[in-house]
């Protein structure tokens, strides 16, 4: 079996989002830009890493009420607590090693925001947003919420580590969340040692993001938050060098291109730019939905 090597290295940027919430985006990456920079991981269009961070008593750190169009958002919860409202009526409480996936589709207003005990005491924060375009045929879709709980995706022990299945199929375990776009994504952790590896479907993209600790790829050395985009082989494997001071915790990363046009303004993503203003006209009339 021919293993990926790593095609190119992009450095996360440290940002700030939503209300005071400090992250580091990870998906596009430093240096692209405009609508073309969204198509550098076809079909991920966004990847943000938000905290680690701990909430002191009374911070309303979050992302209060904002709109989207044309694409999914899968957030993943690795510590803390988040509740979920939006123009649908849909709702829920986002717990440690669970996620939510939201189909923005033809357009929604959402907010996530820390419940009321992180907002009395405070708390640690951390998780990751990936946006998952839509297909052309499915950006008119109805929007919609998806609860995905810790119990539907448990971790499931590996050798020399353990792995949380989002999406597809990793190690034999499928996961919860279903997307129109084909993909597969994943929560590994691997110790000092120890390796994995995954064969990959002809033609998708692969990719490769610790989020803690470094990693190696066919020997090149891939730090925290940065995004290891692969090249052309049949599977990717990942390894901790034995020496290594620390576990690492990576997300795992891989998809059929849909190879559309792509335009793209703030939190709308489409495929032609008259779509766009149709979308900001749209929001800007309530077409979207509120919420109370």
């Amino acid at each position: 079996m021919r293993f990926k090597p790593v095609a190119s290295l992009v450095s996360g940027q440290p940002t700030q989002d939503g209300n005071r919430v400090p992250l580091t985006r990870l998906v596009p990456g430093l240096g692209q830009r405009g609508d073309q920079a969204f198509r550098a991981m076809d079909p991920f269009l966004l990847m943000d890493h938000f905290g680690p961070m701990v909430l002191p008593p009374g911070t309303d750190a979050g992302f209060p009420p904002h709109p989207h169009r044309g694409f999914q958002t899968l957030t993943y919860l690795i510590q803390g607590a988040f509740r979920h409202r939006d123009s649908t009526g849909g709702s829920g409480l986002l717990r440690p090693g669970g996620a939510q996936l939201m189909n923005a589709g033809s357009g929604i207003v959402h907010e996530e925001m820390p419940v009321p005990e992180h907002l009395e005491t405070g708390g640690a924060i951390e998780g990751v947003q990936l946006w998952i375009n839509l297909p052309e045929a499915h950006k008119g879709s109805a929007p919609g919420y998806t609860d995905l709980q810790p119990e539907s995706m448990p971790w499931q022990a590996l050798p020399g580590g353990r792995i949380r299945v989002l999406a597809g199929t990793w190690a034999g375990i499928a996961g919860p969340a279903q997307t129109p776009a084909q993909i597969a994504y994943a929560h590994l952790e691997l110790q000092p040692g120890a390796r994995f590896e995954q064969a990959v479907p002809a033609g998708w993209l692969a990719a490769v993001v610790p989020l803690r600790g470094a990693v190696l790829v066919e020997g090149t050395a891939v730090a925290a938050d940065t995004v290891a985009l692969l090249g052309e082989g049949e599977a990717l494997a990942v390894e901790i060098a034995v020496e290594a001071a620390e576990p690492a915790s990576l997300m795992l990363l891989t998809g059929k291109p849909l190879g559309e046009s792509i335009a793209h303004y703030g939190p709308f993503v489409m495929n032609t730019r008259v779509e766009i203003e149709q979308a900001v006209l749209d929001y800007q009339q309530g077409r979207m939905g509120h919420l109370d």
